[in-house]
């Protein structure tokens, strides 16, 4: 039996045709999806790349402030820690010529209810001149610590007859706010 050539050309393209649509179109779509899964990657890549970049720009631009952010740092603490504190509140005295006498740490509170912002309440007694404490309040306030003062009260003893001299100085009870968070 003799196969006409055109006829068995035809055939055999119609075969190859159909082994091709079966074999070769499910590695084609197969190589689609991978592509436009690189595609997604890639841009991913990208997006993060970008991302990286401005958190660098943005870390770079913070170190320049890096003196203000050690001041922002001290003057409103992460955590109250009570030694350096009164070791500072100590030497500003000291350094205007006041005797602290005691300091009293009173309460803790947060500022209201969603703030994490704390107050802690500190009573100061000091001894010194009117000079020295105005001094000491001038130098407290500058510092960049926030230190904000309440209360103040002088305890005066008049001249009498038996202690003729005028009283230079003073005990002084101050009660100051100092914040947290």
């Amino acid at each position: 039996m003799e196969l006409d050539k055109p006829i068995a050309i035809a055939v055999i393209l119609f075969i190859i045709l159909i082994l091709g649509f079966y074999l070769a179109l499910p590695k084609y779509q197969m190589f689609q999806e991978l592509l436009v899964k690189l595609g997604e990657k890639e841009a991913e890549y990208k997006g993060k790349a970008a991302y990286f970049v401005e958190i660098t720009k943005a870390y770079k631009e913070l170190m320049q402030y890096q003196d203000s952010l050690k001041k922002i740092e001290t003057a409103l603490p992460e955590k109250l820690i009570m030694a350096p504190l009164i070791n500072f509140i100590y030497q500003k005295g000291v350094e205007n010529g006041l005797i602290i006498q005691r300091i009293s740490i009173l309460k803790s509170t947060p500022l209201n209810m969603n703030a994490k912002i704390k107050e802690t309440n500190i009573s100061l007694s000091l001894f010194g001149s009117y000079e020295a404490f105005k001094t000491f309040l001038t130098s407290v306030e500058k510092s960049a610590r926030l230190i904000e003062g309440e209360n103040v009260s002088f305890t005066i003893t008049p001249p009498s007859l038996a202690n003729p001299a005028i009283q230079e100085t003073y005990p002084i009870r101050l009660d100051v706010k100092v914040y947290s968070y």
